[in-house]
């Protein structure tokens, strides 16, 4: 079966995605689906015959040296076709002695004890070779092999050098032009060899395009290499090249993994999946193939896939014989460790780590080769094991400093967990030794020049959490330390999707020309497209499933297509716009930052939720900044914030005894003062007496309208009263919630562009089923249905899913699983909305849209033409959707009206947070009046998202 599909945009990739997954369901096909590395093309049973018997010949004995030669080559291809290492070096060695003055074994037993971590002897055997060789091509192919050896075991300037000097003598003998075959082979042969080392050199100082360069020249000797060949008849030579190249490919997607160029490691991934199905590799390299597959999907966050393609290496190179000393074994094995850590599987990194220990009494020299600081330490660190952890990353980023300087991300990143890890010893000593690296950590991650470093790749965003946890910690219990300033960095951690939509807006209305601001958009819109997809691609989609390969093949070369498009847009905008970089990578503010930006009648109030306890700072124009440690855990925070929003909500609350009567439920005064003397009471002498209160915050908190805490505590026993009245927050001042303190000053940075025209648009009472199940559905007005009123919301269970798509033979459908038609109608807001529209006096008939007009194309199209634009009021009135509330939903969304394909795709009618973010506005107010609509988004709790 054979399926073609042209991905135009995230919202229509995102919608076929479970079409295809239904219509793949039932496939046979999909059964016998190939992932990487299960076609490889296999020696046939003749061929695997021939080369045995090759191996199970006699030596003859008085032999002339050539004859020799030839009976001793043909041997060791056959060895190494097979796989059978210790037969290959047993047949080289031989043949070293026989011919004592061939550097041909000599160079091949240099490879083959390098690659066992055998230096030395390797060392010996490749300037053996190269001493032996007299022609100039074959004496560039030996340096080569000097090189090859050199790397990772000389220091690095002496491997630099001898690059250097290998590269000048092949430029000449390319320029002589005057080479046979075999001459132009050694040519083509050193050169991809001397390239694909050059580029790993280039990566361990952190030069990416250089590296990529490198690696793209040690491919092109190696096709040049296999075209030469391939004009031969001799098929050990055809042999040799593709695996050379199969070598130079894997150089090159190592690469594009160090420059974070995903969908560029992925294509060539790939084509070398292509390469080993059209010729026999080594299973050793099809092994490493595997590796190179887990090293991806580990920075691409899919940590399963990683496990399952590390599990697979270890398994392929222990059948073909490789001891658990061997390099690449050890590798792997490391690999797989990551991947633990990735998943959080504390206790089984540890056990690796110590399985790998062990080795230590089998092969000493291999504590070196184990260390691996950084990933030791984040074991132990996970595994609470501090002590342990803060040497290990002492090492790392004394390794990283050297090579990359004082302030590079690698070295904030490893010495702010040597921080945290001694912080979180507790012994005082070490906690004096930690607040000044913790303190470097977080200013140095804050750099601009590192801002590249910050993506959510691999696990990196884990480990700055625990940094920055660490700090707050830390600069709280020390005492003469003003922790107002930390303010900023608090703030800057939190950073999410709402806060980088709100930059973006700042960003485009920067922009000097219409023009220009489109350019930024679409750069925008293209990066938002790429993040969709990763995180889909990643697991990380709330209820979502994971995508079949088919479809994520298709995904994967979306975002090859987007990033190119972005490295065009982006040159475009830094040519035209020299402030974009300022404004798209902001430093962070501090207390006298924010406080210019108030006016006397303000105050700002940030508040950030930790795992044992939430942060408070205060500050004011005209007052000093204030800091509170609050002793509230992320559960009890959790537990009343739930209490309280369920008791906001006539439908949900548990008190209530008709929750569709619209019957109050009993308010949990209790909560709603606790909450207050515990957060905002400390710092009351910053802000009382101010009537506008900006808050920001995220977690639990970012779910709860800060006006109905109470600031006074209620007499239990009289309740109700009228001498023990609430009084609520929202009474003494006007309360605002901001995403974050950078969203709000890149707000007030933003140009004041001209009202819109219009008054208002709404949308609601959508039709979520054919007609006749809802409401009349027209856009004129209408009499009110009685009867009672339907609240806003929807009881399901969340990740329920419309089939069983883990049987791929037949697919079915849990009795359980929700219909879109089952959505209960809201005739409530279409009477909403339409007194709206008077109080504005809009024109119902063209602003207001109802039933089946009310549609998520129609607010696209909208958006599309302008007219959302030159609207000031923008209501939507409907059913608000959290991640996991619909099959394969994973993020919020609002309930739109039917349009007759979600039998099929249940997602297709909704308005996603995705769409939101992309809509173009220009408006003073956009209602929301649903439920959920300060709802945790599913994925992080981040605030407003919902």
């Amino acid at each position: 079966m054979r399926l073609t599909l042209k991905i135009t945009g995230f919202k229509t990739w995102f919608y076929w995605v479970f079409a295809l997954l239904l219509v793949y369901a039932g496939s046979t096909a999909l059964a016998q689906t190939v992932e990487i590395g299960e076609e490889f093309k296999k020696l046939t049973a003749a061929e695997e015959r021939d080369m045995r018997a090759i191996l199970a010949q006699p030596i003859p004995e008085n032999s002339a040296k050539l004859t020799l030669a030839g009976i001793f080559g043909r041997k060791v291809n056959a060895a190494h076709r097979l796989n059978d290492e210790k037969a290959r070096e047993t047949i080289l060695r031989q043949w070293a002695i026989a011919i004592p003055e061939s550097p041909s074994p000599r160079k091949a037993l240099a490879l083959l004890l390098y690659d066992k971590g055998e230096r030395a002897a390797a060392m010996q055997f490749a300037e053996q070779a190269l001493a032996l060789e007299s022609a100039p091509t074959a004496r560039a192919n030996a340096m080569t092999y000097v090189l090859q050896v050199m790397y990772g075991s000389r220091p690095r300037e002496e491997t630099l050098k001898m690059a250097d000097s290998t590269r000048v003598y092949l430029q000449q003998l390319e320029k002589q032009n005057q080479w046979n075959e075999n001459g132009w082979r050694n040519i083509f042969v050193s050169g991809f060899r001397l390239e694909g080392i050059q580029s790993s050199l280039y990566r361990q100082v952190g030069r990416w395009q250089a590296s990529i360069d490198a690696a793209n020249e040690s491919e092109r000797y190696a096709r040049k290499a296999l075209e030469l060949a391939q004009r031969s008849t001799n098929s050990d030579w055809q042999y040799f090249s593709a695996n050379d190249l199969a070598y130079a490919m894997s150089s090159r997607i190592d690469a594009y993994i160090a420059a974070k160029q995903y969908s560029n490691a992925d294509q060539v991934l790939l084509g070398l999946r292509r390469l080993s199905r059209e010729v026999s590799l080594r299973p050793r390299i099809l092994a490493l193939f595997y590796l190179h597959a887990g090293s991806l999907r580990q920075e691409q966050r899919e940590f399963s896939t990683a496990e399952n393609y590390a599990t697979r290496a270890i398994e392929r190179l222990t059948a073909i014989g490789y001891g658990p000393e061997h390099p690449h074994l050890l590798n792997a094995q490391l690999q797989l460790t990551r991947s633990f850590i990735g998943q959080k599987k504390w206790i089984e990194a540890l056990q690796k780590i110590e399985s790998l220990d062990a080795l230590d009494a089998i092969v000493p020299a291999l504590k070196i080769r184990l260390r691996a600081p950084y990933e030791r330490g984040v074991v132990y660190f996970g595994n609470q094991r501090y002590a342990q952890a803060a040497p290990l990353f002492h090492i790392d980023a004394n390794n990283n400093r050297k090579t990359y300087g004082e302030s590079h991300f690698f070295v904030a990143q490893a010495s702010g967990l040597e921080g945290a890890s001694l912080w979180r010893t507790g012994n005082p000593a070490n906690r004096e030794k930690a607040l000044p690296l913790l303190k470097a950590a977080v200013r140095n991650y804050m750099l601009a020049s590192n801002a590249d470093f910050l993506e959510n790749i691999t696990y990196r965003k884990e480990r700055r959490e625990e940094v920055f946890a660490a700090y707050l910690e830390a600069i709280v219990n020390t005492s003469d330390e003003d922790v107002t300033q930390a303010i900023g960095a608090a703030d800057w951690i939190r950073g999410g999707s709402v806060q980088e939509a709100l930059s973006d807006a700042a960003v485009r209305s920067a922009a000097n020309t219409p023009a220009l601001a489109d350019v930024v958009r679409r750069e925008q819109d293209a990066r938002n497209e790429i993040t969709g997809i990763r995180r889909y691609l990643s697991g990380e989609a709330g209820a979502a499933s994971s995508p079949l390969p088919q479809i994520a093949a298709q995904m994967r070369e979306r975002i090859t297509l987007l990033e190119g498009q972005r490295v065009t847009l982006q040159a475009e905008i830094k040519a035209k716009f020299p402030d974009y970089e300022r404004l798209v990578r902001p430093t962070p503010p501090t207390a006298q930052d924010i406080a210019r930006q108030l006016d006397p009648r303000q105050a700002l109030i940030l508040l950030l939720p930790a795992p044992d306890a939430v942060y408070v700072w205060a500050v004011a124009a005209d007052r000093p900044a204030a800091f509170v440690r609050a002793n509230l855990t992320e559960s009890q925070v959790t537990a009343m914030v739930s209490r309280l929003r369920s008791q906001l909500d006539f439908a949900t609350g548990a008190k209530t005894s008709n929750a569709t009567s619209g019957s109050p439920n009993d308010f949990d005064n209790t909560a709603a003062f606790a909450l207050y003397d515990k957060l905002l009471a400390p710092l009351a002498p910053v802000w009382q007496g101010k009537t506008q209160l900006i808050i920001a915050t995220g977690g639990a908190l970012s779910q709860l309208p800060f006006g109905v805490l109470q600031t006074r505590a209620m007499d239990a026993a009289s309740n109700s009263g009228p001498g023990n009245r609430p009084a609520w927050l929202i009474q003494e001042a006007a309360i605002a919630q901001v995403p974050s303190l950078s969203a709000w000053l890149a707000i007030k940075t933003i140009a004041k562009s001209k009202a819109a025209p219009d008054a208002f648009a709404g949308w609601g009472d959508p039709a979520f089923g054919p007609l006749g199940n809802n409401t009349p559905r027209t856009t004129t007005v209408a009499a009110s249905t009685t009867g009672p009123v339907i609240a806003r919301s929807i009881a399901l269970t969340r990740g329920s899913t419309l089939a069983n798509l883990d049987s791929l033979d037949k697919p079915t459908a849990p009795p359980s699983a929700l219909r879109y038609a089952d959505i209960p109608p809201l005739p409530d807001t279409r009477d909403e909305l339409l007194a709206i529209a008077r109080s504005l006096k809009a024109d119902a008939s063209r602003d207001v849209l109802l039933g089946t007009h009310a549609t998520r194309a129609s607010v696209l199209a909208a958006s599309r033409s302008g007219q959302l634009a030159n609207k000031r009021v923008i209501a939507f009135a409907t059913h608000g959707l959290m991640a996991g509330d619909l099959p394969n939903l994973n993020q919020p969304a609002l309930a739109m009206a039917a349009t007759g394909i979600e039998a099929q795709n249940p997602l297709a009618p909704l308005l996603t947070l995705e769409d939101v973010l992309t809509l173009k506005l220009n408006a003073d107010w956009v209602v929301l009046s649903a439920c959920n609509t300060a709802a945790a988004d599913g994925r992080a709790e981040e605030a407003l998202s919902g």
